[in-house]
C-alpha cells in the first residue's frame, strides 16, 4: 500500500522531471548541454528528467541555475491554459531579473577595480 507521503513524493518528483525537460526544451539545451550547465553526468540527468531519481538540495541549485530559474519553480505543478503562459512569463521574468542583476554587478566591480584616473 502506497501511504499519502509516498503519493506527494512521486508527484513531486514527475513535477520536477517535467519542468526541468520544459526548462531545457525552452532554452533550447540538449540534455548533455545542460548535465554539463549542472555538472551532473548525463546518466544523472536522464533520471531526473524521467522522474527514476529524486534530488539533493545542493543537485536543485544546481539545475535551476544552469536553466536560469529559482529552485522552486522546478517544483510547481503541471499548469493548464492561462496557468501555463503564466508559468512561462514567470519563468522570463525571473531569467531577465537574475540577467539584470549579474550585469549591475559586473558593471560595479568594474568600477569599483578600475584604477584611479590621474
Amino acid at each position: 500500500m502506497v501511504s499519502p507521503m509516498e503519493k506527494k513524493g512521486d508527484r513531486l518528483r514527475d513535477n520536477l522531471a517535467r519542468n526541468i525537460k520544459r526548462a531545457r526544451e525552452k532554452l533550447g539545451y540538449t540534455q548533455q548541454e545542460l548535465s554539463e550547465r549542472a555538472d551532473l553526468s548525463s546518466g544523472h540527468m536522464n533520471d531526473l528528467e524521467q522522474g527514476r531519481k529524486w534530488v539533493s538540495a545542493e543537485t536543485l541549485q544546481r539545475v535551476a541555475d544552469a536553466l536560469m530559474v529559482d529552485p522552486w519553480m522546478l517544483l510547481l505543478p503541471e499548469a493548464s491554459g492561462d496557468q501555463t503562459a503564466q508559468y512561462d512569463l514567470l519563468t522570463s521574468f525571473a531569467s531577465r531579473i537574475k540577467d539584470n542583476v549579474n550585469t549591475t554587478v559586473a558593471e560595479t566591480l568594474r568600477e569599483l577595480l578600475r584604477p584611479p584616473r590621474s
